[in-house]
């Protein structure tokens, strides 16, 4: 292999792994439905605990909280295309990594993540 084909081959690899990563952060970032309703909870309930929050307090937090987590969503839903893209991009690099085994397990849990996500709705 040449020099050029070696950092050629290098610079994708690199470009894939970074988009990838940048696809999960991204993710993890932008989509705070990912968390599930108990997990949700479960923090706020810490957060209420730690602050000793009297009830009117917690009812005004949890208030303020959902008012955010509304507005997040909202601003989301221009670039939801584009995120949407980036991720199919990545689950692509990621198939053609796979061997056929690893590619069924790996549809699987597209498929089973897909359904958490309409459950949620």
């Amino acid at each position: 292999m040449t020099r050029t084909k070696g950092l050629a081959l290098a610079f994708y690899l690199a470009a894939a792994v970074a988009g990838v990563a940048i696809g999960v952060a991204a993710d993890r970032m932008l989509r705070p439905a990912i968390a599930t309703r108990a997990t949700v909870r479960m923090m706020r309930d810490r957060f209420a605990n730690d602050l000793k929050l009297t009830a009117a307090q917690r009812a005004a937090v949890d208030s303020i909280l959902d008012a955010r987590f509304r507005a997040e969503s909202l601003l989301v839903v221009p670039i939801r295309p584009q995120l949407d893209s980036v991720r199919a991009v990545a689950r692509g690099k990621i198939s053609a990594l796979l061997t056929p085994e690893q590619l069924r397990v790996y549809e699987q849990m597209q498929r089973d993540q897909k359904a958490r996500t309409q459950e949620k709705k």
